[in-house]
């Protein structure tokens, strides 16, 4: 294969050095709206060509009065004269917001905005910003993961297996942020263009709970994640004090009795 060839857009991703033709257009949009008063990028793509392959997003960091309306209008231009938007995410608030966006010939944009009084601080700063791996954040995940599977083990005792299971699914997601924010922690980024870090191996861990298709793979899925969550969370410098008794106790008295035919109440 010719080096010609290897850079033509292929289905299901856009071509070789797409990052910088799009930051030429994303500066002119910017440039039209008074609003923004500074835009650069960061991230993989502010490095050599050789470090931006096709897989990398577009990282922007602009100054703006207004940042989430500023962003949004630039997101709406960005729509309707580069390409439509396929998926979105947002997050952040009044002095800082963040705007991914997926657009329908799979470039990625991922555009955090500041106003001015905050538009001179370091990227990576803003990275930890809209991540903290601190002690506030693993809390909130433990008690999250705790009402969840308190919330399953009852919905599988009134033999609602689909919100259960549903509920239950979300128990290994929270898993998966715990290790996201170690792994934050390690590398002192939120930032991570590869995989390949020892918390990766937290999913293949995930994968060997039982299935909670049924009200005992519930109950027993439920406990397999309590026992991961004690592993991971063992890692943090301050470890919080995790008290599962109450979950477990529900758990045995789930499986003693089974379900409740009849009780939707």
């Amino acid at each position: 294969m010719t080096a010609m060839a290897s850079n033509r857009p292929l289905p299901g991703q856009p071509g070789d050095g797409w990052q910088q033709r799009t930051l030429a257009e994303l500066a002119g949009l910017a440039a039209e709206d008074a609003r923004i008063s500074g835009l650069r990028i960061h991230g993989s793509a502010s490095g050599t060509a050789a470090s931006a392959d096709r897989w990398s997003d577009l990282d922007l960091i602009i100054t703006a009065t207004a940042p989430a309306m500023a962003t949004e209008d630039l997101a709406r231009q960005i729509g309707s004269r580069l390409s439509p938007v396929f998926a979105a995410s947002r997050s952040g608030n009044a002095s800082s917001y963040c705007l991914r966006l997926v657009l329908r010939d799979l470039r990625r944009i991922d555009i955090t905005a500041t106003a001015p009084a905050a538009g001179e601080r370091d990227p990576a700063s803003a990275e930890r910003m809209q991540d903290p791996a601190d002690a506030d954040a693993v809390a909130e995940l433990i008690d999250a993961f705790q009402f969840d599977a308190i919330l399953a083990a009852v919905k599988a005792a009134r033999g609602d297996v689909l919100i259960g299971a549903h509920l239950t699914l979300q128990l290994a997601r929270h898993i998966l942020v715990l290790a996201m924010l170690l792994r934050d922690r390690d590398a002192g980024t939120a930032h991570h263009r590869f995989g390949g870090s020892r918390w990766d191996a937290w999913a293949a861990r995930l994968a060997r709970a039982p299935a909670p298709y049924t009200q005992t793979g519930i109950t027993a899925a439920i406990r397999s994640h309590t026992t991961t969550l004690d592993e991971i969370v063992a890692h943090w410098d301050q470890q919080p004090q995790l008290d599962n008794r109450p979950l477990l106790e529900l758990l045995n008295a789930v499986d003693q009795h089974g379900a409740a035919p009849g009780n939707s109440s």
